[in-house]
């Protein structure tokens, strides 16, 4: 929770010109190396000309007193019923990498992201904005595995590893899942899971994205064709239930909320 505090702090002072991938870039460092963390940050406020000598200082001055102070509240978020969801809505692509790069701050092994939803919803979009924000590498490629069925990322220097899964091929049934060895993946590692309907068993810790397009008109994964899409998320465990909130709390889903009613 430390890095989501951080990265509010990063969110409400730079007007938005840091990248997704830049801030849960540091923030990733910051779980392992808060002076690495800062480092990357100073030469990315420094590279910029967007910013005024003053306002990186701010920046600067701001982030870590915040994150020490609220990270003391780490159970506030516990008491949530196990109802608790959010429904949003995602009007471009870019939105929908953001909230991947957003949900992928303070990721790490035994986090699985369940991803439901027609062709071309925008699995695949989600995972790129999460893989590319948890690396640190912008202009990694993230395609779906559609065919290979896994593709493998490293973090950390590879104490990490992010997998990226579309069962859509599988049909569930009899040995079809055991090359992928779930149960390890599950339990050590960052698991994105696209087609989850497959599975003969669900962690239950989990978050469960479900998405769906506001339109019979579609291209591609990312959504070209402008449509937007509406998303589900459903938390399980105290964990992601935590996470969740704290992001709503925060404001970072305030102006894609919906009213349940809409959908």
């Amino acid at each position: 929770m430390l890095a989501i505090t951080v990265v509010s702090s990063l969110r409400h002072n730079s007007k938005g010109f840091f990248p997704v991938y830049i801030i849960a870039h540091v923030m990733s460092c910051l779980l392992v190396r808060p002076t690495n963390a800062f480092a990357i940050l100073s030469h990315h406020l420094q590279s910029t000309n967007l910013l005024s000598q003053r306002h990186q200082n701010v920046i600067l001055e701001r982030i870590y007193p915040t994150a020490r102070r609220n990270h003391k509240n780490k159970n506030h978020w516990l008491n949530l019923t196990s109802s608790y969801s959010l429904d949003l809505s995602i009007p471009t692509a870019e939105d929908m990498e953001d909230i991947g790069g957003l949900l992928s701050v303070d990721s790490t092994n035994g986090d699985v992201i369940l991803l439901d939803g027609d062709l071309g919803a925008g699995k695949t979009c989600f995972s790129r904005g999460f893989i590319r924000a948890r690396t640190g590498l912008g202009n990694e490629r993230v395609t779906s595995p559609t065919y290979l069925l896994s593709n493998t990322y490293s973090v950390n220097g590879g104490n990490t590893k992010i997998y990226h899964m579309d069962l859509y091929r599988l049909s569930g049934t009899g040995d079809d899942l055991a090359p992928l060895d779930l149960e390890n993946v599950f339990s050590n590692g960052i698991s994105l899971i696209e087609w989850p309907s497959r599975l003969k068993e669900l962690p239950s810790a989990r978050l469960d994205i479900s998405l769906s397009i506001d339109s019979t008109i579609q291209n591609d994964d990312c959504g070209t064709d402008s449509k937007r899409r509406f998303m589900k998320l459903m938390p399980y465990g105290d964990r992601w239930v935590e996470r969740l909130a704290f992001l709503e709390s925060e404001g970072y889903f305030e102006d894609l909320i919906l009213d349940s009613s809409i959908i």
